[in-house]
């Protein structure tokens, strides 16, 4: 058998399109070294391609294999290769799909090296996806309490899609740097950023679910204010898009509409899910 031959039958053992995680995850684990040493024997002028292909393909599979150091020994190969190839491309991808994987299993230091060298080069070549890590970075430092650099990363989204001409991406941006902002304690700065939010959702007819959320957060920040009335009109739009959309939403705002400016309302409606307006991190 080619080796290009092997390459190309690992790539199909590792999709888990069509197959049973559980079974590739057998696979996986046994031929866990097999698959580095085939991506380091790609290591050769016009077979580079392959070989990040292959790296590639793994990731998605990779996760379910809890094993840092071979996602480490997987990363680098991966990654040596892109360099090698001078794909930038491939390079960013890479990096992205290795990032996520550290993150989801806790290893912030790894994620975040990747998700910074995936960002630089998207923007030194120009490529698509600086949205996707900003996001990304954005949730990882948040997630961290690095809420300065989360911030500084949201705004960096923010900007990235109001360039790219996506005011429903800008909303969403808007919000998670709101929310960050609520987080580390600079209330009236969240409200301004929420507003905005609410804004740009109004001209661009969000849906009711996500644009209810924002207007929720707008209602948030301006009661811990002590602006209880216009807290309450930010609740009562929120209310209205929800009716017939959502009932149990809808419950958890008429909650907050019967909250006494004396009282000390939790919100329910916020924590049913995620501190993030969109209900996660986009």
């Amino acid at each position: 058998m080619s080796e290009h031959q092997r390459v190309l039958d690992l790539i199909q053992a590792v999709d888990l399109d069509g197959q049973e995680p559980a079974r590739v995850l057998a696979w996986l684990a046994a031929r866990r070294a097999d698959v580095v040493a085939a991506v380091l024997a790609c290591d050769r002028e016009g077979a580079r391609g392959l070989g990040t292909r292959l790296a590639a393909a793994v990731w998605p599979a990779a996760r379910l294999v809890r094993e840092p150091r071979w996602w480490t020994e997987l990363a680098e190969a991966g990654e040596a290769l892109a360099v090698a190839d001078r794909d930038p491309v491939a390079l960013a991808d890479l990096l992205h799909l290795g990032a996520a994987t550290f993150a989801e299993y806790g290893d912030r230091v790894r994620a975040e090296e990747r998700w910074v060298r995936a960002l630089a080069v998207t923007r030194r070549e120009g490529l698509p996806g600086q949205d996707r890590v900003l996001s990304a970075l954005g949730s990882l430092y948040r997630d961290w309490g690095r809420l300065g650099k989360a911030v500084d990363a949201y705004l960096g989204l923010v900007d990235v899609r109001r360039g790219a001409g996506d005011p429903a991406g800008t909303a969403a941006g808007l919000a998670e740097v709101g929310t960050t902002m609520h987080a580390a304690g600079r209330v009236r700065s969240a409200m301004d950023h929420f507003d905005q939010a609410d804004e740009l959702m109004g001209r661009t007819g969000a849906a009711p679910a996500d644009h209810a959320r924002v207007l929720v957060w707008c209602g948030r920040t301006r009661w811990e204010q002590g602006h209880h009335a216009a807290a309450r009109r930010r609740w009562s739009r929120a209310l209205a898009m929800l009716v017939d959309v959502d009932e149990d939403a809808a419950n958890r705002v008429r909650a907050l509409l019967a909250t006494e400016p004396e009282d000390d309302p939790d919100f329910p409606y916020l924590s049913n899910t995620s501190s993030s307006p969109s209900g996660g991190v986009g």
